[in-house]
């Protein structure tokens, strides 16, 4: 495999990548305008949020959206890492089969706890980890300096988050690491424009229109890792090609 990858495997990156877009804009219409607005409310009154001052509090927010895509990639990038280490020690179509295996069930069972039918996205969210770097995270809300508010957005993008932690594992997925942390990244812009609009005080919706919005995200989340499934069984010889219709899937 050269750098960039082989073909087919950049082309599904790409499907993944568009996927996580996506998954992160009905995500933030849903569970995130639920966990994340209180916070963002908060980080909003800290700077000083008022009419007169909403000019100065969207840089503040794009800055801090900065920080937590910067993070996200990151995630992304060591998922991808661990892909490519994996790849090199074994032969590769079986490696990327056990990879995609992987990353599939895991998205199952991510998109089963986002839908609620499973204990997974409320075990990681309220595990140690996300208490400590929570109250670390707080610490910051009342900072004005640039870098301040950079930094704080690194923080919320480590915070578990069971969204986060699926897309992450589709990073598992990419032909390269630069894939996956684009695959990360791709899903943090997705969240951008419905957590600024929620951190000027626009962001308003209906807990019945989040609901809604949620089970999109659950379905993109279980298509993905369905469609991971169907993959590894491709690689491990198992299935042939999957068609919609006469139109070839792969």
């Amino acid at each position: 495999m050269d750098c960039c990858g082989n073909t087919p495997d950049v082309g599904a990156a790409a499907l993944t990548a568009w996927a996580a877009l996506g998954i992160g804009l009905t995500t933030s219409l849903g569970h995130c305008i639920g966990m994340c607005g209180p916070i963002l409310g908060t980080y909003s009154l800290a700077q000083g949020r008022t009419d007169k001052h909403l000019h100065s509090l969207l840089p503040a927010l794009l800055l801090y959206h900065l920080g937590r895509i910067n993070s996200y990639a990151i995630i992304g990038l060591a998922f991808g890492l661990v892909a490519s280490v994996a790849q090199s020690a074994g032969p590769s179509a079986l490696v990327r089969g056990i990879l995609f295996l992987v990353a599939g069930v895991l998205m199952v069972l991510m998109g089963l706890g986002l839908a609620g039918w499973l204990p997974t996205t409320r075990l990681v969210e309220s595990s140690r980890l996300g208490r400590f770097i929570a109250e670390r995270f707080m610490g910051l809300v009342g900072t004005r300096h640039p870098m301040g508010r950079y930094l704080l957005g690194v923080a919320n993008g480590f915070l578990p988050c069971g969204p986060v932690y699926a897309v992450a594992v589709a990073a598992l997925t990419a032909p390269t690491p630069v894939h996956g942390a684009g695959t990360m990244a791709m899903f943090g812009l997705g969240t951008v424009p419905v957590l600024v609009a929620v951190g000027l005080g626009a962001g308003r919706l209906a807990p019945t229109t989040q609901r809604r919005f949620n089970v999109v995200a659950v379905v993109l989340v279980l298509v993905v890792g369905v469609e991971f499934l169907f993959r590894a069984g491709k690689f491990f010889g198992l299935v042939k090609a999957i068609k919609w219709g006469f139109l070839p899937m792969w």
